[in-house]
């Protein structure tokens, strides 16, 4: 990771981002998306969810890290949150 000069929690979060890429490649193979109408304004898949979902995470851990200086995990438990809530139900 040295010619990136990436730290190793920035590797880590990106090898995370492509294995679920890669497991959402699988489920679609295997059983295909519908379509479905939840919360979200918008008929999404699980792709769409899932690309909806991590704007949202990063949106929430930026917001929290630029407005408050209470602990991060405070923020990435509320992104987590939306996270599954947007999977689950979105």
């Amino acid at each position: 990771m040295a010619w990136m000069a990436w730290t190793w929690p920035t590797g880590i979060f990106i090898a995370l981002i492509i294995l679920a890429i890669a497991v959402l490649t699988v489920m679609d193979v295997r059983s295909p998306p519908i379509m479905r109408k939840g919360f979200l304004p918008i008929p999404t898949d699980r792709g769409d969810r899932f690309y909806i979902a991590m704007l949202g995470l990063l949106a929430i851990n930026l917001t929290w890290w630029g407005v408050t200086d209470a602990s991060p995990l405070i923020g990435l438990t509320l992104s987590l949150l939306w996270f599954g809530v947007a999977m689950r139900w979105g």
